[in-house]
């Protein structure tokens, strides 16, 4: 059959359990697209549904690795890189792939002539919402329940604590949700937004505006006043980090020489999880080793795939995020979808987002030479 899509199951990457999807949800797919939907085998192990009945409702199952052979389309949330041996040329990849900043996936798909189309840049609606908004609430909401668990730490119990929050998209909103349900209600939020313009506002939060000047950037204190980022934050006990970098223009609210100006224990949720962006010492963790000390007194959680700690709720929320898209990829008028033209980071091959080649430094021109 033409047209395959492959679902995975299983991730190369550790600790990710997240799915495509879900199966309470199996039933919103049309008809149609079921017939084209191969999926890996064990796929439905964890709810109790064996591979007989992807066969009978599906296109039937495949171990892992031939389900890279015999798809045209790769519905992989989360490839890592020895997924990339696989890549080969007319083949599509469809999950996050965070292409400006990685350069071996980047590399891999120009060698095989690959297309990748990533979910993180899917966009949609009048308001122009993310369409995986709901897993990047949980992110935020999951990343802060973690980190505080593992701090031990909690709002109802202990002294009072005081969180701030960058940016109020939704992993900000995840966030914001999360500190509440753990008790800690004394919240700032910075926004790029002034405080008239920030939509559906969450009450009792004290919203703050964040200045740019070129690549320089400033906070808003508490007397109306814009002044150097590090002298509001370390008057914090919680920093979420939930801004939504440029990777080519990226900004820093603290940099490693003022980190001794934070002196009392401070804790760092950096749910943007960009490295070298929004502090200077940041860069990725993951659950073997949730944080590292920064100094005596800044400990800093950077975990890129948070959800996966609530992976059942989040594949429900990815479900009826990707489902309407699926049979675009089947009829063959992807291409046509703004929503997913917009989100082609790299087609059979050619670069698309101008941003990759900027950021890797690469040659403009094909095969984009570093």
């Amino acid at each position: 059959m033409h047209n395959l899509i492959a679902i995975f199951g299983t991730s190369a990457k550790k600790n990710e359990n997240r799915i495509p999807l879900h199966p309470s949800l199996f039933h919103t797919i049309p008809q149609e697209v079921k017939k084209h939907l191969i999926f890996e085998k064990g796929y439905g192990r964890r709810f109790n549904i064996n591979d007989d009945y992807f066969i009978k409702n599906f296109a039937g199952v495949a171990e892992r690795k031939d389900l890279f052979l015999t798809s045209n389309v790769w519905v992989l949330p989360k490839p890592e890189q020895e997924d990339y041996k696989y890549f080969s040329s007319g083949k599509i990849l469809f999950g996050w792939l965070h292409c400006v900043q990685g350069y071996e996936i980047t590399q891999a798909a120009i060698e095989n002539n690959m297309t990748l189309i990533s979910w993180e840049s899917m966009y949609g609606g009048n308001d122009n919402t993310h369409i995986f908004n709901r897993n990047n609430e949980l992110a935020g909401y999951a990343a802060v329940q973690h980190m505080l668990m593992l701090q031990g730490i909690n709002g109802y119990f202990g002294k009072k604590l005081k969180a701030a929050v960058l940016g109020f998209g939704a992993t900000g909103r995840g966030s914001i949700n999360s500190l509440k349900s753990l008790g800690i209600n004394d919240i700032t939020v910075f926004s790029n937004r002034p405080t008239f313009l920030i939509k559906s506002p969450i009450e009792s939060i004290d919203y703050r505006k964040i200045t740019h000047n070129n690549n320089d950037v400033y906070l808003e204190d508490d007397k109306k006043n814009i002044v150097e980022p590090i002298e509001v934050l370390n008057k914090f006990d919680i920093i979420i980090n939930c801004i939504l970098q440029n990777p080519v223009s990226p900004i820093t609210f603290i940099h490693n020489k003022e980190i001794n100006k934070i002196d009392k224990r401070t804790i760092i949720i950096d749910i943007s999880c960009d490295k070298g962006m929004g502090f200077e010492f940041a860069r990725p963790t993951n659950f073997s080793k949730p944080f590292i000390s920064i100094n005596e007194n800044i400990n800093y959680y950077c975990i890129d795939n948070t959800p996966s700690i609530y992976w059942e709720s989040a594949s429900y929320e990815i479900t009826k995020s990707l489902t309407p898209f699926l049979e675009l990829f089947i009829n063959n008028s992807w291409k046509d979808d703004i929503i997913i033209k917009n989100a082609i980071e790299i087609e059979n091959g050619i670069i698309k987002n101008k941003k990759i080649i900027d950021f890797q430094k690469r040659n403009k021109d094909y095969p984009y030479k570093i």
